[in-house]
């Protein structure tokens, strides 16, 4: 069942003039595991993913309903991509099971946060299918 949706959009030179303005910035929005991620890319790619992130974890805080402050901080949420290089979303004390969306456009990025809380079926089907991939 969900019980959290969120979607952000995000203009990708807004966020580099922030960069650029304000050097701490990325360090105040990405775990050290993004900014590692991040630093392995450059120019555009750089800045879609700095982008990306920032519209991704604004998102999440819509899904939740609570924004950015006292419920999550930026350093809770993590969106590193897997091997296939999907974006997954990692946040701490959530139990739930979260799925993440980043598409960029042009000077856009456009994220979709979804919270979901699974069934008991449901568990027990995921563990099963995650048994059988390996």
């Amino acid at each position: 069942m969900i019980i959290g949706i969120g979607n952000d959009m995000e203009s990708i030179s807004r966020i580099e003039a922030v960069l650029n303005r304000r050097p701490n910035f990325l360090s105040t929005i990405l775990t050290p595991e993004e900014m590692a991620a991040a630093n392995k890319r450059s120019g555009k790619h750089y800045l879609e993913f700095v982008a990306g992130r920032f519209s991704a974890k604004e998102a999440y805080s819509k899904a939740l309903g609570t924004g950015i402050g006292k419920a999550v901080s930026w350093h809770d949420m993590c969106i590193l991509n897997d091997d296939m290089g999907r974006p997954v979303i990692t946040v701490s004390g959530q139990k739930n099971e979260l799925s993440v969306a980043i598409t960029h456009s042009g000077d856009y990025v456009s994220t979709i946060v979804t919270i979901e809380k699974l069934s008991c079926f449901q568990k027990w089907s995921k563990k099963r299918w995650e048994k059988r991939e390996k």
